[in-house]
């Protein structure tokens, strides 16, 4: 009798929690029957509405919970539209395109109404009706905006585990969402499949640990792996905590002030649920604190086991029967190569042969580069490459900004186009065959303002060091309170053609 009862209850009692756990399918595969043969003479039939289902829940679930944000309808057009492209290769006109993203949006939508999901509920013998929606959406200051719903969310974990991002995270926006609605107990539910999320996580943390302890370079590879995967997303978990906790206190103060108005017994049913979501809330908040402490301990015996391993690597002696046992367990005999050639052919007895003599008699030395000296106070000093190119540049440097500052003393403004023509009828046009010209205008780019002989001049940039030498000198002189700016422009229309495939971006110089 007593197993009759169980077979009874099975079947009957919990027949409608079976069929209410089942609903959150049922949008999937009511919507996969949608064909698409009708739209451009069958051209679209290969688009498959299951998968743009789920591509679409993924699309949400990153909008409004990685970003946080809701979505609008031309977000969701650009998505969709690169979708159709991109996984099925199809490159329709604007005005299909506009057609085929809009229905499929509708038939998501269900035309704006729930999908409805009848089952018979054996309790009652009557037919009931369930109703579930994947999209949500409000209209705030004249805009829809869209989210996804928890029942979406739900179906959406369901099907795969997600491991790219935080499953915590994404569990709390779900949590969020049932907190929003008043559905209290539904949102336990969802705390208690965080902290299994949690446990998960610390079960993962200790085979991390017993496997650096039995292989070190297997147990890094699980390290990384279970660090980059599970444990980069602390800081966004820890503040959707935060903010679901907020929530609840939100929602506690609502059903404190709408006791007066409301049934009493529902008052209190209410607050129980609140309460109960609240502990269940702080026992996760408590286990996700320790599931951290319990990891940064993990990278500090990590690091640990790793330097012990590297000390004890460093020998003086080769173990054979170690590097055989790894050949065995990597089922690696072809790199028993690398450990015994070096044992054959060996050459232990050197000799040297009389006919090198010969060879070292009529060995040259390289022929050497000579340094050029200079004479100074009667001792010979030693002149470098890169000194004499360092004096080369600043004696050219001094003549650009002489033509410079005398320009803009006169004209108060020049262009680069201006000051190339001025240069080239004074020194011809090779002149913008030589790098110095270049490096110059590079420098000189370098900040947009310049102060020559004052403080603010004062080695700021490499340039500003070169004018501050040249300033005491009588040539500068009067150059002393020249101040100028630069305007930076670009663009192929502000080209400037130097001849031999050598262009430059005109630029204005202003004085000020």
């Amino acid at each position: 009798m007593p197993k009759e009862q169980v077979l009874v209850n099975d079947i009957i009692t919990d027949h409608r929690e079976r069929m209410l756990n089942l609903k959150k399918y049922y949008p999937f595969f009511k919507l996969s029957e949608v064909s698409f043969s009708w739209f451009m003479e069958g051209a679209c039939d290969r688009l498959d509405m299951g998968y743009i289902l789920m591509a679409v829940l993924r699309f949400f679930i990153e909008e409004n919970n990685f970003k946080e944000r809701d979505v609008t309808y031309p977000m969701y057009y650009d998505f969709m539209s690169g979708c159709i492209r991109r996984d099925f290769g199809l490159e329709l006109e604007e005005r299909d395109n506009k057609i085929l993203v809009d229905y499929i949006f509708d038939k998501l939508k269900n035309d704006g109404r729930p999908f409805s999901f009848e089952y018979y509920d054996p309790v009652d013998r009557v037919k009931k009706v369930s109703r579930v929606k994947l999209l949500e959406s409000r209209i705030q200051d004249g805009t829809v905006w869209y989210s996804i719903s928890p029942d979406g969310i739900e179906f959406y974990l369901d099907t795969k585990e997600i491991r790219d991002e935080s499953r915590i995270s994404v569990e709390q926006l779900l949590l969020e969402k049932m907190i929003r609605s008043n559905d209290f107990k539904g949102g336990a539910e969802v705390i208690r499949r965080i902290n299994q999320e949690v446990e998960r996580l610390k079960h993962r943390k200790n085979q991390v640990m017993e496997l650096l302890a039995a292989d070190v370079f297997a147990g890094m590879d699980a390290y990384t792996e279970f660090f980059d995967t599970g444990m980069k997303w602390f800081d966004d978990e820890q503040k959707l905590f935060v903010k679901n906790k907020e929530l609840i206190e939100t929602a506690l103060k609502r059903a404190e002030n709408d006791r007066a108005s409301g049934d009493a017994a529902q008052f209190y049913r209410t607050l129980d649920e609140i309460y109960r979501l609240d502990t269940e809330l702080k026992t996760a908040m408590h286990n996700h604190s320790e599931l951290l402490r319990a990891c940064t301990e993990l990278g500090i015996q990590a690091d640990e086991i790793i330097r012990k391993t590297k000390l004890s690597r460093l020998r003086g002696r080769f173990d054979f029967k170690g590097a055989l046992d790894s050949l065995i367990r990597n089922d690696r005999p072809d790199a028993l190569e690398y450990a015994v050639k070096p044992f054959f052919g060996l050459n232990i007895h050197k000799k040297f042969t009389p006919d090198k003599i010969d060879d070292m008699f009529s060995l040259r030395p390289q022929p050497q580069e000579k340094t050029e000296t200079t004479q100074r106070d009667g001792e010979e000093e030693i002149v470098f490459e890169d000194e004499l190119a360092e004096e080369r540049f600043a004696a050219n440097v001094r003549t650009l900004l002489l033509i410079l500052f005398d320009m803009l003393t006169k004209k108060g403004g020049i262009s680069l186009r201006e000051y190339n023509q001025r240069i080239e009828e004074i020194f011809g046009a090779e002149v913008f065959a030589n790098g110095d010209y270049y490096a110059f205008l590079v420098h000189l780019c370098g900040k947009k303002e310049y102060s020559p002989g004052t403080a603010e001049a004062d080695g700021e940039t490499f340039l500003d060091g070169i004018i501050r030498g040249f300033m005491g000198e009588e040539s500068f002189a009067r150059y002393a309170g020249l101040r100028f700016t630069l305007e930076l422009g670009g663009g192929e229309d502000n080209e400037i053609d130097l001849g031999n495939g050598r262009t430059v971006t005109d630029f204005a110089i202003k004085k000020v």
